[in-house]
Parts: C-alpha cells; structure tokens; sequence
C-alpha cells in the first residue's frame, strides 16, 4: 500500500511523528514499511499490509486508524457535504440485482458536471500514490479509493440504455472493450454490470469502454458496491485482470463503506466538477451486515498473551481499535469493518500488538516437556521407506479395494464389500501384489526400468472378521534376481536383520521374512512387516568388504519356453550355495527364433567370488560345469556352444 504522509497527517490535528519513526513505530506493531522516499514535497510510505487486513487497511484512513490506535490520538473523519437537489433518483435509473455474489450496491446521480482536468492537490497526490490523473471524475472516484478503500466506478448516464443497470451473469463467449482498450472474452462465471443491452463492465475489475466518461459527458451515475470476495478473486484470476478495485474487493470490504464512500465523493466532485446531486441514492442492500457481539475474558487475554494486563487497559486499547465496550465484562461490539475479527483470539492478538510485543516477556518453558514415547511401527516404516528410496525406488499408495478381475486371476481369497462404489472397488485387499503389478504395466508405457514399492494395510478374512495387517510389497521390471536380493538384504540390513536368502525365500533364524516371485515378466516381492518387527534393532554390525576379484562367465542354453527365469536362477544358486561362494547373475539375453516349437535360448551373465580368496581357473571351470550339469539335469538345460 503506497501512502502519503501529508495525506495520513490531515486525519489529526497533532502531527504525527516523522516518517523514520513512523516507520519503525508501524513495523513494530505488524505493518511493516518496506521503504519510504520524498517526493514532490511529500513523504511516501511503502506499506506491506497483510491479507487478513486488506479488507480494512488497504486504504489512508485504515493506516489513519493504526496510527491512532498505537500512538493513542484522536482522529478526524473525512466531512461529506451532500445538498441534494433535482429530481428524484428512481425517476431517472433503476437498478436490479440479479447475481447473488453482489451484496450490495448503491448508486447516485449528479447532472450538469463539468469535466476537465483535476486540481493540483488531488493530481498531485494520485500521482504521489501511483495513480495517473484522467479528468476530475475519474480522479475523484480513485482519490475516495486510496482515502477511504471503496473502488468506485462513473459511467456516463446518456449511454446507459433504457437508463437501467443490471448486476448479472454475463452472457458466454460475450465480448466487452475494457478502459484500456484490450477486449476480453467473458463466460457465465463473470459477474458484469450491464444496461438492457450490453456489458458497460466486469463487476469489481474494470470499467468498459461503452459508458466511459469522456469531455461531453453531462450526467454520471456513480456506483458503490460490494461484491463476495471469492467470486471478484476466481474471475480476476481467470481473465488475467488484476485493478486496484479487485485487489481491495478480494479481501472482504465492509458493505457498510459504499453509502459513506458514494457521499464522500459526490461532495468532491461538487466541489471540482460542479453539477447538481439528484436526490436520493439507490440502494440494493437485502442482508444488512451488522457489528458481531463477542464476550472476552480477561483471564484468557492473560493467559494467551502470558501478561498481567488490567482491565481498564484492556478497555483503553479496545475502545483505540474502534471496538465498543459495552459492559464491565467485555461484552464487546465488533465495528463492521473489522471483518477479520471473528473469535476472541483474534481481538486478544489485537490487544497485544497494540500493547507492543516488546512487554511480552521472553521465558522458558516452566513445566518438564516429555517427549512422545517413540512409535516403533512408524519408526521402522519410514526407515524401510527411506532405504527404498536410496535404492531409487519410487513410492506408490494404492487404493484399499481391488477388483474381482483381480481375485480371480491371483487366486485371493478376499473379503467383498456391501455397497461398493464401482466394479473396480468389490474386494479389501488381501495382498498388495496384484496392484504393484498393474503399477508396473503402467508405467512401462513410458519407463524401461521401473522400480516401486508400498507398505500399505492388507485385510485377510479370518472366522467372523477381517484381519488388518500391515505389509510390504514392491517389484522390478528388469529381471534381475540379484539385484533384487541384493535390494532386500539392504533393506533389512539397514533395521538390523541379517537375513539370508533360501532359494527365493528370505529368511531369519528359520523364519520366513518374506518371498520374491516372478509374475508375468517382473519380479515382485512381498514382506511381512508384522515379522520383521519381531527382529528389528538399531545395532550396528561390522562387515568386511570383499576385495577378491570377481570371475564373469557366460553360458547360453536351450530350455523349455514355460520354464520361468527364476527356476533357472534358483538351480544355479543350488550350486553355489554349498560352496559359500557369492554369486551375482542376470539374464542378458532370451531368444526364440530359428528354434523347435516351444523351446527358447537364454544368455545368463554369472558374476562368481570366494570371500576369502581368489579363485582360479580350475575352480572356476568346475563350477561352472557343475552348475550347467545341474541345470540340464534339473529343467532340461541343452548347452549352446
């Protein structure tokens, strides 16, 4: 808010202190002066004035207020010297209220103006306050804005047709030449201001052009209105328009201000344009908002703001804000344009903004705080998470319901749901797999190498209920046993279980931890997280790094198209296994051409390394002898030289 001192001293007889430490006084009661500069023998403040404050503040009389509530001064209101005269206003216009998003709207008449340029004293302080003059119309209605935060909005009455204004709905795809020239394309959502014919402007935005006060204009009517701050904020969003008129609607005027305004500028306008104020206003106003009525206790203005403030200083700084006080006991009277003033919280933190923060003592807490004993459950949740993530897996959720595709094909034994809201949502889940393996088809739409997991509540039928349990699932689009393995033995590594795998089991003690199958052509797995609980710690167990060099051998075979890559990675790990020797492989090739019916080859990358030395040759060609003939014996391996 751009503000003029000379303007803000003109509320007072005594001057109020000079713009540095007026300056900081503001900053220090919560409106902040970003910076302040001379010019053309003023002094201008840049206010940052918070949004739950615009609908009173954004205005030289809301500072004007401020200051008289912190430094305790009297003010002096803007006088509107009104002589009505002429004929009466509903004999020359009407007015109908069609859009239940204007609150209310006001409008006077004065003939017989004289438009021109403005004086200096109300050019100057547009200008001052980043407004261009126009004429002295156009002028007096943005001064009232700045002085008092109404918008206003003239229009030439002569080219109102049938001489009625319409608050309505514009119609779609209608067009309308705005004041500055661009056109813009409305739709039904955008409340206007309209005559019998056409759009004259967008309720609370911007003016038109078709009715625009020019050098012949004779007559203006003069609108004040109050319109609902959320509607005047989604269309100023969506056409892109952002006035000063909208920017002070989308905080919620007080729709008492439109009489007080539309006075205060058809005084002005008396003054520098001349003419003559037809009598009476029109006035749509169906729900008349009054001042609120909130009790304050005194104990909990005490005991929130952690002061001993009396009661009669209480009263003091409440009758500063414009709040009345209406009985010994803090019944107060809210003034309507303080709108923000909802619950007695809000008045407290009023009263200790006006009392300064600075008597607020700082003290530390009194009591002995007991931290939240420690979830064990959410603890291990998010680390499991957290290791996933490192691996560079991505985290989906799920919804709780899978479909009876889905029991079907997976075999699950789910329990349905009474009233389900589509096909798709007839069973809880008894397993998280089917839905991570629909997650993988997905995403191979657009990835390669797609890596996700969830822990997530599975609901298990028992006798009489459903058994919730919490689960870990997760898969891989890449068929890759070892790096898999690898992925889980981190994860659990990581909260203290040393688990090993047997076959494409993992396990702890003897006890299943949890599973890997291929489905399809992915690898998923499943943990049981109820399990892992059991087993879980925080200690920290040291493991020497392997530095024997790795041996890598390829071998191609010719197997039976129905035999899964895990069955062939399981009777490789048969082998080594015995041995303690680590193995590492993954399939780097499959191929079906040229080949019988049924049959396909595959190509399997085996990475072999002894923990305590290297291997050689001999060794290493044993082992890879045994593994083919292990192979050929187990799933009918025919080696491809």
């Amino acid at each position: 808010m751009i503000v003029s001192y000379s303007w803000l001293n003109s509320f007072f007889k005594k001057p109020l202190p000079q713009p540095e430490k007026l300056s900081e006084i503001l900053t220090m009661h919560a409106f902040e002066v970003e910076s302040f500069e001379r010019k053309k023998n003023d002094w201008i403040l840049n206010i940052d004035v918070l949004p739950d404050r615009a609908g009173d503040a954004l205005s030289h009389l809301g500072i004007a207020r401020e200051c008289a509530a912190i430094l305790n001064l009297k003010m002096i209101y803007p006088v509107s010297k009104i002589k009505e005269e002429g004929l009466k206003i509903k004999d020359l216009l009407s007015v109908e209220v069609k859009d239940k998003n204007c609150k209310r709207y006001s409008t006077r008449i004065i003939s017989n103006i004289k438009v021109g340029p403005s004086p200096k004293w109300i050019a100057d302080k547009l200008i001052n306050c980043g407004i261009n003059p126009i004429n002295n119309i156009v002028d007096a209605t943005n001064y009232v804005m700045l002085e008092l935060g109404q918008p206003l909005h003239a229009f030439d009455y002569d080219k109102i047709e049938k001489n009625k204004i319409i608050v309505k709905h514009a119609k779609p795809g209608e067009k309308i030449l705005l004041l500055n020239n661009t056109e813009c394309v409305l739709d039904k959502k955008v409340m206007v201001i309209a005559d019998e014919k056409r759009s004259l402007a967008i309720a609370g935005i911007k003016g038109g052009k078709h009715a625009e006060v020019d050098n012949n204009t004779k007559i203006i009517v003069l609108e004040s209105a109050n319109f609902d701050p959320k509607a005047i904020g989604q269309t100023a969003r969506r056409l892109n328009i952002r006035t000063d008129a909208s920017a002070r609607f989308e905080h919620n005027l007080d729709p008492n201000l439109t009489e007080i305004a539309l006075d205060r500028v058809c005084s002005i306008i008396k003054d520098i344009a001349q003419g003559e104020i037809q009598t009476g206003m029109i006035d749509v106003y169906k729900e008349k908002v009054k001042p609120k009525k909130i009790k304050l206790e005194i104990d909990l203005v005490n005991k929130i703001l952690g002061i001993n403030i009396s009661l009669n200083e209480t009263a003091n700084i409440l009758n500063r804000l414009g709040i009345k006080v209406l009985s010994k006991n803090l019944l107060l009277e809210i003034p309507t344009f303080r709108q923000d003033l909802l619950i007695p919280e809000n008045i407290i933190e009023e009263i200790g903004r006006i009392n300064g923060y600075d008597k607020i003592p700082s003290l530390l807490p009194c009591s002995f705080l007991e931290p939240a004993q420690r979830n064990n459950e959410l603890f291990y949740v998010n680390k499991i998470k957290d290791v996933f993530k490192e691996l560079k897996y991505t985290e989906v959720y799920n919804y709780s319901f899978i479909s009876e595709k889905e029991v079907k094909s997976f075999n699950l034994k789910a329990e349905p749901i009474n009233n389900p809201i589509s096909s798709f949502f007839k069973y809880l889940r008894p397993s998280l797999i089917p839905q991570i393996i629909d997650n993988i088809e997905e995403n191979l739409k657009t990835y390669k190498d797609v890596r996700i997991f969830e822990i997530n509540k599975v609901f298990i039928p028992e006798e009489k209920k459903i058994k919730e349990k919490l689960t870990v699932a997760g898969g891989i689009s890449l068929l890759d046993l070892s790096k898999l393995k690898g992925d889980l033995l981190c994860v659990l590594n990581n909260i203290g279980i040393k688990a090993i795998f047997k076959n494409l089991e993992l396990k702890f003690e003897g006890e299943k931890l949890g599973e890997i199958k291929q489905i399809k052509n992915m690898l998923v797995f499943e943990l049981y997280f109820d399990v892992l609980m059991e087993y879980a710690n925080e200690r920290k167990e040291y493991k020497e790094i392997l530095c024997h060099p790795k041996a890598v051998r390829d071998i191609s075979g010719i197997i039976d198209d129905e035999i899964n890559e895990l069955q062939v990675f399981e009777k490789i790990q048969d082998v080594l296994e015995p041995l303690v020797i680590g193995g590492e492989f993954k399939i780097t090739d499959v191929y079906k051409g040229d080949l019988p019916q049924g049959k396909k080859s595959i190509t399997v990358n085996i990475e072999l390394q002894h923990p305590e030395r290297t291997l050689n040759t001999q060794e290493i060609n044993k082992i890879i002898n045994d593994i083919i003939k292990n192979l050929s014996e187990k799933i009918g391996w025919e080696e491809r030289k």
